[in-house]
């Protein structure tokens, strides 16, 4: 697949943020960049004179290549999906037609970039109206660097379309029946650096979700975190993080709050390899109110990034309280996952991405707490610069609770993409 395609890809999906600032608690280790060619020694014409050392001429570094003014990507597909509603066991399934376009507008200077986006997606199952779908995705990304030690991340999503669609959904790992759904992101974050290996960071985020449905319940969480990085010997980094977020459940406003705090060590394996620890705990006064059986969870997990020549991989596994937009509490819970790109060839790339998310279940609440699982694959082909032929599939699965049976879905389709090139 072109950069051109991959760029665009990333900047149009559902949410357009920083993974630090989107996830809801998935720090990533950060793998060092590649070392800078070290400059040759140019020795004169008849070679350095005996005693003198040869001049080294200065070579400058080459600029980054800014992005393209104006990016768009436009497609089509078509896609079998065995359970278009994920309602109940074995439902109804269907072929349908998949046009889809995109937008960007980028702006850029010296210190500050702008990214604005604009993504569409329909979805029509011939002879079954009722369950055609649709997708508008609309985000903003900004980044500002005032000063060396100073640096302003800002962004925010909305998108109109489907729970299934929904990453705030997926991020907390709600499977849901596919029911229209509106989501709305804003994060803002500042890392300012307090010397030369200490950094001190401010976060900050809202996610909300609301449904056009009577039996799901709508949700709205704002989070704040304060954190402290130490760096050591080029290869440790320590930090010391503190959140509090306030969820809101319900058509009653009713309102909850949650302390976390927890401290990390990251570490650089190799060039290729880093791995980041968390540890720590989390706390709910009002336990009851969120839905949890206990007020005080350990909090935390670890994450792995490993390169493999231009593969790159990503595993994480965490435990931790994360509100569940649509059933109206916070859960206790265990998530795991990995994503992966592998390009294989020049014109070949497979991507991956697979979760699986396990509640602590109470048994007073069985019927509301399921594990999820959510894996998708991506086969695509370059043909040429700006063209992608590409095979996706999908699969979904909802366990089973004390009121509710296993629901399941696999999605399969090909696709067609016309995307701007590279600058």
């Amino acid at each position: 697949m072109t950069v051109g395609v991959r760029r665009f890809g990333a900047a149009t999906g559902v949410l357009v943020l920083a993974a630090r600032l989107t996830a809801q608690t998935l720090p990533v280790p950060v793998l060092p960049p590649e070392p800078a060619p070290e400059p040759e020694a140019t020795p004169s014409p008849g070679g350095p004179q005996q005693g003198t050392p040869a001049r080294v001429e200065p070579v400058d570094a080459p600029e980054a290549a800014r992005p393209r003014a104006w990016e768009y990507a436009v497609g089509a597909g078509v896609n079998w999906d065995g359970n278009v509603e994920f309602l109940v066991p074995g439902g109804r399934g269907g072929i349908a037609v998949v046009p889809s376009g995109a937008l960007a507008r980028v702006f850029s200077g010296r210190y500050a970039q702008v990214r604005a986006t604009a993504a569409g997606r329909w979805s029509g199952y011939p002879g079954q109206e009722q369950v055609r779908q649709y997708n508008a995705d609309f985000g903003l990304d900004g980044s500002y660097r005032r000063s060396p030690s100073t640096t302003w991340r800002a962004n925010a999503s909305y998108g109109i379309g489907y729970s299934d669609s929904s990453r705030i959904l997926l991020e907390q790992g709600v499977l849901l029946p596919v029911v229209k759904a509106r989501s709305l992101t804003g994060a803002l974050g500042l890392v300012k650096r307090m010397g030369a290996q200490t950094s001190l960071r401010f976060d900050g985020r809202l996610y909300r979700t609301e449904f056009d449905s009577p039996g799901l319940i709508n949700g709205e969480s704002v989070r704040s975190t304060i954190g402290m990085e130490r760096h050591f010997d080029g290869r440790s980094t320590a930090a010391m993080e503190y959140s509090l977020e306030y969820v809101r459940s319900g058509q009653t406003g009713r309102l909850y709050l949650t302390h976390y705090g927890s401290l990390q060590w990251a570490r650089v394996l190799s060039r290729r390899s880093a791995l980041l620890v968390e540890g720590g705990g989390s706390y709910t006064p009002d336990a009851v109110r969120a839905g949890l059986f206990q007020k005080e969870s350990f909090f935390g997990g670890a994450s792995l990034s490993r390169q493999v020549k231009r593969s790159s991989l990503t595993l994480f596994v965490r435990h931790e309280v994360a509100p569940a937009f649509g059933i109206g509490v916070s859960r206790l819970e265990l998530r795991a996952g990995l994503g992966a790109r592998i390009p294989m060839g020049r014109a070949w790339e497979l991507r991956m991405a697979a979760g699986h998310v396990q509640p602590e279940t109470p048994r007073a609440l069985g019927r509301l707490y399921a594990s999820s699982d959510d894996a998708s694959a991506t086969l695509g082909r370059r043909l040429g610069r700006r063209l992608e032929v590409s095979g996706e599939a999908r699969y979904r699965r909802r366990g089973a609770t004390k009121l509710l049976p296993m629901v399941d879905a696999f999605r399969a389709g090909l696709y067609l993409t016309l995307a701007s090139a590279a600058p």
